[in-house]
């Protein structure tokens, strides 16, 4: 992924503008553009950069996780931060294109593993910008995982050469607000089920309903992440280095990724 700046046109215009000179295509086809037209346009152009800055300012001062420090994935973490601060910036630009289509008819080698919720409010190759072929994407309600989502797991790293593996949870997450209430109907029990020991766990600090979940939502990824490293080909290529595991976060309310215990 290349980080692409996709205000330059319009940042030269509004510069014409602001200038005096008219006649702009990014903001009018007519060759006689007024000077109300100009000046409308010039403030439309000013608002826009103004919130790419204040865009741009977010970017900057969230904490990315620490590629330098991985030894291994350095790479791979370095897109998912690259990719997410694109989201947030809103110069996300995702290959999805016939050539990359028939490139990957050869294999398929993807960097990361993301095991995330099914909530639609948190797809993750756009919250990280993804290529087609760069992410191997498990998603499961309450980002709970079982023996299929281990073993997806388990072939990822050890067949296809995935580096890195993010469990992802997310602000807001509709399972954890149902083993919260404590009922669920149908299977869905058995993910309320997954769910409750961190539920629990959070009740033991936190007495607020809100602040319960936000803290069973961090709890219920470190116990995936258990879970995972319960594979026996898992924690041995952790354990040797080859592979790096870590837990994160996604705001959908704003949509930055935080890492935990970072």
């Amino acid at each position: 992924m290349k980080l692409k700046n996709k205000i330059t046109a319009i940042t030269l215009c509004s510069a014409f503008a602001l200038s005096g000179l008219a006649g702009c295509t990014v903001f009018s086809s007519n060759s006689e553009t007024t000077a109300t037209e100009t000046t409308t346009a010039a403030a439309q152009t000013t608002a826009a950069t103004e919130s790419t800055s204040s865009s741009a300012s977010a970017v900057s001062s969230h904490e990315w996780l620490e590629a330098s420090k991985m030894e291994v994935a350095e790479n791979a973490a370095n897109e998912l931060n690259e990719g997410n601060a694109q989201y947030l910036a809103g110069t996300a630009s995702m290959n999805v294109s016939s050539a990359l289509r028939n490139e990957l008819t050869n294999g398929q080698k993807p960097h990361t593993v993301v095991i995330t919720c099914s909530d639609s409010r948190v797809p993750p190759e756009l919250i990280f910008n993804a290529d087609l072929g760069e992410l191997f994407t498990i998603r499961t309600a309450g980002n709970v995982v079982g023996e299929y989502e281990v073993g997806s797991v388990e072939y990822a790293v050890d067949h296809l050469g995935s580096q890195l593996v993010v469990v992802m949870g997310h602000s807001s997450c509709g399972a954890v607000g149902a083993a919260v209430e404590g009922h669920a109907e149908g299977n869905i029990e058995s993910i309320v089920h997954e769910i409750t020991p961190s539920v629990e766990e959070a009740k033991k600090s936190e007495t607020d309903e809100k602040a319960i979940a936000s803290k069973a939502e961090d709890l219920n990824v470190e116990n995936t992440l258990a879970k995972l490293r319960e594979s026996s080909i898992i924690k041995e290529l952790e354990d040797s280095g080859k592979i790096k595991l870590v837990g994160a976060k996604y705001d959908i309310e704003t949509g930055e990724v935080s890492y935990l215990g970072e």
